[in-house]
């Protein structure tokens, strides 16, 4: 099993299911938004299985930011925080994170899960489920050894496709 850093749109589409969310106008449909919610279930269930985050604190700044104690996405994170791999990367001159060269040109907010990844002990792979941009990166992130989990890759090629 691999390690994970979890973009902060899978916690939110987990997040949405319950139906009082704030997050319940995601424009993710109500079938995938059970999908990925029974991925972070499974995720915080599974001891073969950590989270990454950084030491710099730029991915959990961002769940703070976004989410509250409240949500579902954000529990698990708390929970799994005990076995996470804290990992060190650097930031650039913006407070991004540092990513090699292939990876210059994304998004910068997702810059600090890529490098993350990247600096990760073990197999580690970035978790997406509603964000083209890494659909978009993919090129850079083969040319580097990122890998990315797209959990609803069908509906958001279609999506970008519209």
């Amino acid at each position: 099993m691999a390690d994970h850093v979890i973009d902060t749109n899978v916690l939110l589409v987990a997040s949405a299911v319950h139906p009082f969310s704030p997050f319940s106008d995601t424009h993710v449909p109500p079938e995938y938004r059970e999908r990925v919610l029974n991925w972070l279930i499974a995720f915080r269930d599974s001891p073969d299985r950590r989270l990454v985050l950084d030491m710099t604190w730029k991915i959990l700044e961002e769940y703070l930011h976004k989410m509250s104690d409240q949500d579902l996405g954000l529990q698990v994170i708390h929970q799994r925080m005990v076995d996470a791999d804290w990992v060190e990367i650097t930031l650039d001159e913006h407070g991004f994170g540092r990513v090699p060269a292939p990876l210059a040109q994304m998004d910068p907010a997702d810059k600090k899960f890529a490098a993350a990844a990247l600096a990760a002990t073990r197999p580690t792979t970035v978790v997406n489920c509603a964000d083209p941009d890494w659909m978009e990166a993919a090129e850079g992130c083969a040319a580097v050894g990122l890998r990315v989990e797209e959990l609803l890759e069908e509906w958001l090629r279609a999506e970008n496709t519209k």
